[in-house]
């Protein structure tokens, strides 16, 4: 199953067709879950995939029970004063981070209560993408972490308990709009408006910085659950970038070019053939199926495997 959100103010859950040959029969939405007032921003799921987190600019998070469909809490008391650009969750569905447009993150409990305001070592701009980041046993970290990044350019790295920071520091030199995570946490991973997509270790933000150019300004990363790859979302498409290979390191690429974008001027020069822009993606559990989210309200998914892509 997929679950969508859009500016439409909705949010889908999408079964697929694994046996239909017609790529327009290929998912088929199955319920549709409605009450935000306006453009939903992020989503999140909690760690049994039974229930879902929804982020909005109207200012408010809710809490869906994916069973039933229905909204069982709305996180507005104490709320944001802004739009609310991104959300999380603990692997333990204890605790709830929101961040937004009024450059606050705040943590909730999953009653709905705001039981904390960051206000040291604040983002000075839009914070714009916050995620949680898995500890290992192994590791010699104490604590729950997650990270934050904005328009600011600015990566922070938090410990959720002490609400103390651990690293902060300028990682772009414009907007930062995406954020993913390895599935380990050792690895976060910033792409933005300067075009770069950097790859940062959480246990030494120091080290040599794995960076990759992009064509475009980045809207959108998710990691690879079973390999080392990030797929990237740009403004004029999307690719997936295997940071540990040095002879080709883009494994797959894709664009959906607009329809008659090609202009004559007086000069007779050519426009530069335009692109939708990529607003979210993903890929499933195991790792093979990407799905990418485009700006005129299309979804398409593709087969990535090591053997081949189509």
């Amino acid at each position: 199953m997929l679950i969508t959100a859009s500016r439409d103010r909705t949010i889908l859950i999408w079964k697929f067709n694994q046996e239909s040959t017609s790529l327009a029969e290929f998912g088929e939405p199955v319920k549709s879950l409605t009450g935000h007032s306006h453009f939903i921003s992020d989503l999140v799921l909690t760690s049994d995939n039974n229930h879902l987190i929804s982020a909005s600019w109207d200012r408010e998070m809710r809490l869906w029970d994916l069973r039933s469909g229905k909204n069982t809490v709305r996180f507005v008391k104490d709320g944001h004063e802004k739009e609310i650009l991104s959300c999380a969750i603990s692997a333990d569905g204890r605790y709830i981070l929101s961040c937004g447009a009024d450059k606050c993150i705040k943590l909730w409990n999953v009653k709905g209560e705001c039981r904390n305001t960051f206000k040291d070592y604040n983002h000075q701009d839009w914070v714009s993408k916050i995620r949680y980041i898995p500890i290992s046993s192994k590791s010699s970290a104490v604590g729950q972490y997650f990270a934050s990044v904005g328009w600011d350019g600015y990566l922070k790295i938090w410990n959720n308990q002490t609400f103390n920071i651990k690293d902060s520091f300028r990682a772009h030199d414009a907007n930062i709009n995406a954020l993913t995570i390895s599935p380990r946490g050792n690895f976060i991973v910033t792409g933005g408006k300067d075009l770069k997509v950097r790859i940062f270790d959480f246990h030494d933000v120091d080290k040599d910085v794995k960076t990759h150019d992009v064509s475009a300004s980045v809207t959108g990363l998710a990691f690879n659950p079973k390999h080392h790859w990030v797929a990237i979302g740009t403004e004029s498409g999307w690719e997936v970038w295997d940071f540990q290979s040095k002879d080709s390191p883009v494994i797959a690429e894709g664009n959906f070019k607009l329809e008659k974008v090609q202009t004559q001027v007086e000069s007779k020069k050519v426009k530069p053939t335009k692109y939708h822009q990529v607003t979210s993606i993903a890929w499933n559990t195991l790792g093979t199926r990407l799905f990418v989210g485009f700006n005129n309200g299309d979804i398409k998914v593709y087969n990535i495997t090591e053997e081949k892509v189509n």
